[in-house]
């Protein structure tokens, strides 16, 4: 595969890694990227399409809304 270009569009730093998604240029299929930078020496990063980025964001937010509604349920 040719020469990818990331273009980070957004992120969230927390205290011990750092979680950063944006586009990618270059790839026959994949134009989205997600990164989980842990501060070591090998960061995760997954190459996705459109729907795949949009199925991980609905069962993301799908497990956040059971754990409210578990934390609703019990007051």
């Amino acid at each position: 595969m040719g020469d990818l270009v990331y273009t980070e569009l957004i992120n969230q730093e927390y205290a011990n890694c750092v979680i950063s998604a944006g586009l990618v240029e270059g790839h026959p299929v994949d134009t989205l990227y997600l990164k989980f930078d842990r501060n070591t020496d090998e960061a995760l990063t997954i190459l996705l399409r459109p729907d795949e980025m949009a199925a991980i964001a609905w069962c993301a937010s799908g497990s956040l809304w059971s754990i409210l509604e578990e934390q609703v349920g019990t007051k």
